[in-house]
């Protein structure tokens, strides 16, 4: 896991130049607009779902699940157009509660999340201490692990290879995709659904700028900043259906551990 946290954050930074515009574009910014209007309905209706299945499983480690997605969620709505707009706002106060609720382990609301939506409080699109919504980044880095270790494992659709149905992890799929560029074929039956997990990762990462750690504290913003970028350059490419922008961006993200270990694992 904590190979895989170093691997996402670590990613060259030449895909992407985004800057802060009020920093005299020398300071990067995660929060800009990024989500199509199309994805962010999806990707949040999925994390309304698993919020609301996880509370009424009960099951042990949900907390702690509905906790990221609820980060999550929050993220997403920061990544929109216009992240003030009523409904988004609405959506960030219902998130914002559920995180908070799940941290406290009281979940009895929560089964019914969809429908808490409409009666929450705005919440500004400005969080300004993320560790008080999410209290490590280490739990949402589970995500990345095969299935059968507890990571959420990948969509159906980016079940390309037998090996990756048998793997079932996000880990496994971004080596798969770095290992060989796609073939036509292979390239249709991710296109729709890789585009999503872009995003869901460019968010991640976005999330991952605000928990610096004591040392190398530009270093890990930098590295998050790359890896959001990279990201998003994996979404278009899928978008675009370039195999060889998909090989690129996936590379990017393996070849760039090595760089995250030797900076961030010895102060560990």
């Amino acid at each position: 896991m904590k190979r895989f946290l170093f691997m996402m954050l670590c990613l060259t930074p030449t895909l992407f130049s985004l800057v802060d515009a009020n920093a005299g574009g020398k300071t990067p910014t995660v929060w800009t607009p990024a989500l199509p209007d199309a994805a962010f309905k999806e990707l949040s209706q999925r994390s309304i779902q698993f919020i609301e299945a996880s509370a009424k499983t009960g099951e042990k480690g949900a907390s702690d699940k509905i906790e990221v997605e609820a980060a999550v969620l929050v993220g997403y709505t920061l990544s929109v157009k216009n992240p003030k707009d009523d409904a988004i706002a609405q959506l960030r106060g219902a998130a914002l509660h559920a995180a908070k609720s799940a941290r406290k382990n009281d979940l009895k609301n929560l089964s019914a999340f969809g429908k808490s939506i409409a009666a929450a409080p705005k919440a500004p699109a400005d969080i300004k201490d993320w560790k008080t919504l999410l209290h490590a980044t280490e739990p949402m880095m589970k995500m990345f692990l095969t299935k059968a270790k507890g990571g959420e494992g990948i969509h159906a659709d980016l079940q390309y290879h037998p090996s990756l149905k048998n793997l079932n992890g996000i880990e496994a799929l971004i080596s798969k995709l770095a290992a060989k560029k796609l073939s036509d074929d292979n390239l249709a039956k991710v296109e729709k659904e890789l585009p999503n997990l872009g995003y869901r990762l460019a968010v991640v990462a976005s999330i991952t700028h605000e928990f610096t750690p004591t040392k190398e504290v530009e270093k890990w913003r930098d590295l998050s900043h790359d890896m959001r970028a990279a990201s998003l350059a994996l979404a278009d490419a899928a978008v675009k259906k370039n195999g060889d922008g998909v090989l690129t961006a996936a590379r990017a993200i393996e070849n760039s551990c090595v760089e995250c270990h030797s900076v961030f694992k010895s102060n560990k």
